[in-house]
C-alpha cells in the first residue's frame, strides 16, 4: 500500500469520526430544545385542566343559550308533535302519552335535586329561560346512569302513528322536551320570583 492510500484511508476514519461527531452533537441540541417544548406543553396542559371549572364562561354560556334557541326554532318538530302553545306551552295529548309511558313524574322526582341545580346554576332570569334551561338539564343527565331507561324505552320503542296519521320515530331529545316542561313548572313552582 502506498503513502497517499494510507493518508486517503485515514482522512476517511477522521472524516467519519467528525461527521458522526457532529451529528451525534445536533441531534442532543434537537432533544434539547424538543424537551424544552414538550416542558411547555406539560405546562399549558396544566394551565388548561386548572381552568376547566370555569367553562363555559359567562359570555359563552348566553352564545350557548342563543345557538339551543335557533336550534328548537329551526327544527321545531317535538314542539309541534307533542305541546301546543298555551302561554306557556304545554304538552298536547300526545306528549301526555309520551310523559306517561316512560314515566316521567318518577323520574324527575329522583333526579330533582340535579336538574334543578343546572338550572339554579344557569341563572335564569324569566320563565322562559327556566324552559330552556330545563331541556338542557334534561339532556345534560343523558350519559349518565340516570338516564339509562330512558335509552332503552327509546332504543325498543316502535314507530309512533301520531294523531294526523303520519308515522313519528321517538327520540332522546323528545323525551327531554317532554320531560323538560315539566320540569319547568316544577322549577316556577319552587321559584316564583321568576315567573
Amino acid at each position: 500500500m502506498s503513502i497517499l492510500s494510507i493518508i486517503g484511508t485515514i482522512l476517511t476514519i477522521i472524516a467519519t469520526i467528525l461527521g458522526g461527531v457532529w451529528f451525534i452533537f445536533s441531534k442532543i441540541f434537537k432533544m434539547g430544545k424538543t424537551s424544552q417544548r414538550i416542558d411547555n406543553i406539560e405546562r399549558t396542559t396544566v394551565e388548561l385542566k386548572n381552568n376547566l371549572g370555569s367553562f363555559p364562561c359567562t359570555s359563552h354560556h348566553d352564545d350557548l343559550t342563543k345557538i339551543k334557541t335557533i336550534l328548537v326554532e329551526k327544527y321545531p318538530k317535538a314542539l309541534t308533535v307533542f305541546s301546543m302553545k298555551a302561554s306557556p306551552r304545554k304538552l298536547n295529548e300526545t306528549g301526555k302519552k309520551l310523559f306517561d309511558a316512560i314515566d316521567g313524574e318518577t323520574f324527575l322526582t329522583t333526579n330533582k335535586d340535579v336538574l334543578f341545580k343546572y338550572i339554579t346554576d344557569n341563572k335564569p332570569l324569566v320563565a322562559l329561560d327556566v324552559e330552556q334551561l330545563s331541556n338542557a338539564a334534561c339532556v345534560s343527565l343523558v350519559p349518565t346512569i340516570a338516564f339509562n331507561s330512558l335509552k332503552n324505552y327509546v332504543y325498543n320503542e316502535p314507530t309512533w302513528t301520531l294523531p294526523n296519521g303520519d308515522k313519528y320515530d321517538i327520540t332522546v331529545n323528545d323525551l327531554c322536551f317532554v320531560l323538560g316542561l315539566r320540569l319547568r313548572d316544577m322549577y316556577l313552582e319552587e321559584h316564583p320570583e321568576i315567573g
